[in-house]
């Protein structure tokens, strides 16, 4: 009798706390907008955007600024300045990233748009552009760089989510998605392609839609088959982009550039600099490379 007393004593106990811990958690989200809970390492930036410039010579940044030139509807016109001063930036803007000391992307999802499982194949693709792994799937929140997450979009707001820049994580507005008239395999690219972007984002490689800004294909709407431009399905969409998404050498080029502006610079993606590319295909959240 006396045990039973005990234990329902402790599970009383645990019930209060438990009940206090979620009130004090509800009463700092409601204050703060789950800052803390949400973006766990601050958007980080290089001191006067230079990139470090120990580790690639003016030869690979040139060729790395080449690669990411690109077309009308592709690449950032901006990455240029990169091979010139070192400078990381868009026009005048610096580009921010999200890694931390580890140099790894730690993501926790609660989305049910971007499950787990899509977040994996995200982290995959990304994982093997580089050839090392950059971007991981931990358990916790706690555990995370950032958290990614759905929520309700603002009035007249049709975006469709991504990477916010004000302790937000990364967001997504699962209202907005209009699916009907595709296909399944078609929905599942779709938004692995947009999650992948994002991701791309965090990591620190901006828009590559074209132009000076990296925004042409989306002033114009001009979708395409590099993923980190606009990259969509439907009958408007490139004929390729029905098979998956496939990554490209200025997804590399970028990441390597990108890599040179964390907190601790990394060399990735060396393979643009030899006569054999790494090719990473996702379809239906299966991911191979050649």
């Amino acid at each position: 009798m006396k045990i039973m007393k005990w234990l329902g004593g402790l599970l009383l106990l645990a019930v209060l706390i438990g009940g206090a811990m979620w009130g004090m958690n509800r009463m700092y989200r409601g204050m703060f907008g789950n800052n803390h809970y949400y973006q766990r390492s601050r958007a980080y930036t290089t001191q006067d955007g230079l990139l470090n410039q120990k580790m690639r010579s003016p030869q690979q940044m040139k060729r790395l600024t080449q690669l990411t030139h690109g077309t009308r509807y592709t690449g950032n016109t901006s990455l240029d300045q990169a091979a010139r001063t070192y400078r990381y930036r868009v026009g005048k803007d610096d580009i921010s990233n999200f890694m931390g000391t580890d140099a790894k992307l730690q993501l926790y999802t609660t989305s049910k748009l971007m499950t787990t499982a899509k977040v994996r194949v995200a982290a995959s693709f990304w994982n093997r552009v580089a050839g090392q792994p950059i971007v991981q799937v931990v358990q916790s929140a706690k555990q995370s760089d950032e958290v990614i997450h759905d929520a309700q979009p603002k009035a007249h707001d049709q975006s469709l989510g991504g990477q916010t820049y004000d302790r937000q994580g990364m967001v997504f507005y699962p209202k907005n998605w209009r699916s009907s008239g595709l296909a399944a395999t078609e929905k599942s690219d779709w938004q692995t392609a947009v999650l992948i972007r994002e991701i791309g984002h965090a990591l620190g490689i901006p828009s590559l839609a074209g132009g000076r800004q990296g925004t042409n294909a989306f002033d114009q709407g001009k979708i395409t088959a590099e993923v980190m431009s606009y990259w969509s399905v439907g009958s408007a969409a490139p004929a390729a982009n029905r098979q998956g998404i496939t990554s490209t050498t200025m997804d590399g080029a970028a990441l390597a550039l990108a890599g040179l502006s964390w907190r601790r610079p990394q060399r990735l993606a060396s393979w643009v600099f030899t006569q054999h590319p790494v090719i990473v295909h996702v379809h239906d959240d299966r991911v191979t490379t050649k």
